[in-house]
């Protein structure tokens, strides 16, 4: 009877680090989503600040890392850019309570835009439908909002 009690123990206790183990591995693709564009980099950057805007968020800043490496003489140009971007009325319904201004370290949104070496350009992102089951309350609530948004502005801009 007690050898069965020290293996089921054993066998819960190995069931749990196996599934930590499988978790651990796989949230990094979990967290981010990553789609090709159907146009190149400099046409996917323009229809997405267009389509940021078109869904009601404000584009508050793109970011061209690769000219920025460029002038730093850190190799050849390479195209990455980031669009933080911006929905004043989500933002403004998280951070007027004290107890969510801590999400300010992840607002506001960013969406990458990339061309790898064979010249095909992707879209990278945080999955925020995969991050607001994290939270509760407004913050969950309104980053699932911005997940269905997200999709949104993106949708007419990959490929399916």
């Amino acid at each position: 009877m007690k050898s069965r009690v020290i293996f089921l123990l054993l066998g819960i206790l190995i069931g749990i680090l196996l599934t930590g183990l499988i978790v651990w591995k796989n949230m990094p693709d979990q967290m981010m989503k990553v789609v090709q564009s159907k146009y190149d980099f400099e046409e996917t950057v323009s229809r997405l600040e267009e389509a940021a805007y078109m869904n009601g968020w404000e584009v508050l800043h793109i970011y061209d890392l690769g000219d920025c490496f460029f002038e730093r003489g850190m190799g050849t140009l390479m195209n990455v850019t980031v669009l933080s971007i911006c929905q004043a009325d989500y933002s403004f319904e998280i951070l007027q309570a004290d107890e969510n201004k801590k999400i300010a370290a992840i607002m506001p949104c960013r969406i990458g835009v990339y061309e790898d070496e064979e010249g095909d350009v992707y879209l990278t992102r945080m999955n925020i439908g995969l991050f607001s089951k994290v939270f509760s309350g407004t913050i969950g609530e309104i980053l699932s909002l911005v997940a269905e948004d997200d999709e949104k502005i993106i949708e007419d801009i990959i490929l399916k």
